[in-house]
């Protein structure tokens, strides 16, 4: 099963690789493996230099071409202690291992999380890896859009004491991108009551069924509006017959916020703002039955749920 190596390590290292594999790996489609007290082969730097990184980016590069011609191959595992100056984004480039593929199988919701100190579970394939049991606002998100892709026939895996379902190839969504690498953003009010949600409802105005692209933000007329991420002004508009006085902000990674039906604006096309300033007041202009604040956020121009991304 395994191909033979020419070991350039203490022999400890070897047997550490060996008995790793045959405890270790993830055969087929049909097999749940248990990696959950599996002993790991601990791979110290992120050098070719390195007997066992060395080995590790053979195991990639043979994964690859099984994916490539067709074929499920074995997935393994390797473990390594992040340096204080590591990032998730910057041990998956020097493993030449996704980003995404890094984050779910070590529970990691943001692309900035420190993980200096902390032991890194580097598998052998990419993909997604799935928790049975999501326990943070991130892996809910991430199990809810993959849900169609999981059957009978999905391989189980067991780490760090949780279970997983691997999806082998599957990358992030733009949405999980986006959420990714600007993990979380700040209530737009101090205080207000959500009267109307992002999705396919009945108008207020016409009386129609149509999709609303933000969300209702209910809060007495005067209330602060405050930046939700720190960005550039993109527009700040007076007496638009729909949004009325409005802000849009723009975000690192394509994303924007737009602010609408504001009573007065308080800054400037161009202007920089930093999380929590003050742009404007709640108002009631252009197309409204009170006094509210209408916020939507997009992707690249897709709009997305704002829920999944403010903070609560």
């Amino acid at each position: 099963m395994f191909k033979s190596m020419v070991y350039r390590e203490k022999s400890l290292a070897v047997l550490a690789l060996i008995f790793s594999f045959l405890l270790c790996p993830v055969h087929g489609q049909n097999k749940a493996e248990s990696a959950q007290d599996a002993f790991y082969p601990e791979i110290k730097e992120l050098k070719s230099s390195n007997f066992l990184f060395d080995q590790y980016q053979q195991d990639i590069q043979a994964a690859n071409k099984c994916y490539f011609k067709g074929i499920e191959p074995d997935v393994f595992f390797y473990k390594y202690k992040a340096r204080k100056d590591d990032s998730i984004i910057s041990v998956a480039s020097r493993c030449s291992i996704r980003q995404d593929t890094l984050a779910t199988i070590n529970s990691i919701q943001e692309s900035k999380e420190p993980i200096g100190g902390k032991t890194i579970l580097l598998p052998s394939c990419d993909g997604l890896y799935i928790p049975l049991e999501p326990d943070n606002s991130f892996e809910v998100l991430l199990a809810n859009e993959h849900s169609s892709d999981i059957t009978e026939t999905t391989v189980k895996v067991s780490c760090k004491g949780r279970e997983f379902y691997f999806l082998p190839q599957k990358k992030f969504s733009m949405s999980l991108r986006a959420y990714f690498l600007n993990p979380g953003m700040s209530m737009p009010l101090e205080k207000s009551i959500m009267t109307s949600a992002y999705g396919m409802r009945v108008s207020p105005i016409s009386g129609k069924w149509k999709m609303h692209k933000g969300i209702d933000l209910a809060a007495a007329r005067g209330s602060r509006i405050l930046a939700c991420r720190e960005g550039f002004v993109k527009q700040a508009v007076n007496g638009n017959p729909i949004y009325g006085n409005y802000v849009i902000l723009r975000h690192p990674n394509g994303m924007e916020s737009l602010y609408a039906h504001m009573d007065t604006v308080n800054v400037i096309k161009d202007q920089k703002v930093v999380t929590g300033q003050t742009l404007g007041t709640v108002g009631m202009t252009g197309l409204t039955t009170g006094p509210h604040l209408h916020f939507e956020i997009t992707q690249n121009g897709s709009f997305l749920n704002p829920e999944n991304y403010l903070k609560k």
